[in-house]
């Protein structure tokens, strides 16, 4: 019993090695062998394959470990490829989001009859409450001169106060030394629109006392040496009466200096002033509905007590009733 029991692990052993053996031969080479190599495939193929299922998990690891920069790489050359797809799609964003702005832009120049260089804010001043300018991307040699007029799809951004060949700087109409001349929609009153306040508020002086300015009037530039006519410049928020006099107000500007990106310059004046074309059209305010006057309900005829002659209305008299014999 014990001599059958060793010589069944001794054949045991010898088919584990002949499997590896040809494993090994497959794996090394590719391609099955033949003569003794398929003799001993067909007796042996059922522990092969067997084994087989066991070892590859087994080699595949032992192949990673000795090759463990192979999958390093790949997960680095997938990392590139979703970074540079991410480069591009916020590429094509920005794409889109700049052709929106210059075809407002453009819209806006062309109700006004402006001829204007489109540039980009490139660089914010030294921006302290005292100090409001901004850097674009175009200077004379694109036209940009001194005194232009500077606008974006929304409105008056301010005037160039500096140029060299390919920048410009811009005093904003919120700065403290700024001074818009400004005319009310609609009318030919005219003031001034000066900054000092903040980016966002402006401050309205009508020149004329005699008259009186409204919370809601709004304001496009009346035209002179630095600034050209009918530029949107803001909308009044707050009356300030001075002396019972109603002619001064805050202005709430309508181009957002924080948001600031791309804007034109003026250097085209139209031939006619465009008036309040490039103000946005006044929403039309809704009538109350119509209502019908409530009808009271009607009331049933009254009724005579009998015998008594009377009721709670007298009511039309009948033939026969309430006369005399």
């Amino acid at each position: 019993m014990g001599r059958d029991t060793r010589r069944s692990r001794l054949v045991i052993v010898a088919l584990l090695i002949a499997a590896f053996t040809l494993i090994t031969l497959d794996y090394k080479t590719g391609r099955s062998a033949s003569g003794a190599r398929g003799v001993v495939h067909s007796a042996l193929g059922g522990v092969e394959n067997g084994v087989s299922a066991v070892t590859r998990p087994i080699g595949r690891t032992v192949s990673s470990l000795a090759h463990p920069n192979r999958y390093h790489d790949r997960a680095d050359r997938l990392a590139q490829d979703n970074a540079g797809l991410r480069r591009q799609l916020a590429d094509n964003a920005e794409i889109g989001r700049m052709s929106k702005q210059l075809g407002d832009l453009r819209l806006l120049a062309d109700k006004g009859q402006y001829s204007v260089v489109p540039a980009k804010v490139i660089a914010v001043g030294d921006v302290t409450g005292t100090d409001w300018t901004v850097t674009i991307n175009a200077g004379r040699d694109d036209g940009v001169d001194v005194d232009k007029t500077v606008l974006n799809a929304d409105g008056l951004v301010g005037t160039v106060s500096s140029a060299t060949a390919h920048t410009a700087v811009v005093r904003l109409a919120c700065d403290p030394n700024s001074r818009v001349g400004a005319r009310l929609e609609r009318t030919q009153l005219l003031g001034a629109v000066a900054g000092g306040q903040g980016p966002s508020t402006l401050t309205f002086t009508l020149y004329d006392a005699s008259f009186r300015v409204q919370k809601g009037d709004r304001l496009v530039t009346f035209g002179s040496m630095d600034y050209v006519a009918g530029v949107p410049i803001g909308v009044i928020t707050k009356v300030t009466d001075v002396g019972g006099l109603s002619r001064t107000a805050e202005v709430k500007p309508y181009v957002s200096v924080g948001t600031l990106d791309l804007v034109g310059v003026v250097v085209g004046r139209p031939a006619t002033d465009p008036g309040d074309r490039l103000l946005a059209p006044q929403p039309v305010p809704t009538q109350p509905a119509q209502t019908q006057p409530i009808q009271p309900a009607p009331t049933s005829p009254a009724t005579q007590t009998p015998g008594t002659g009377t009721g709670t209305s007298p009511g039309p008299a009948r033939p026969g009733q309430g006369g005399t014999g």
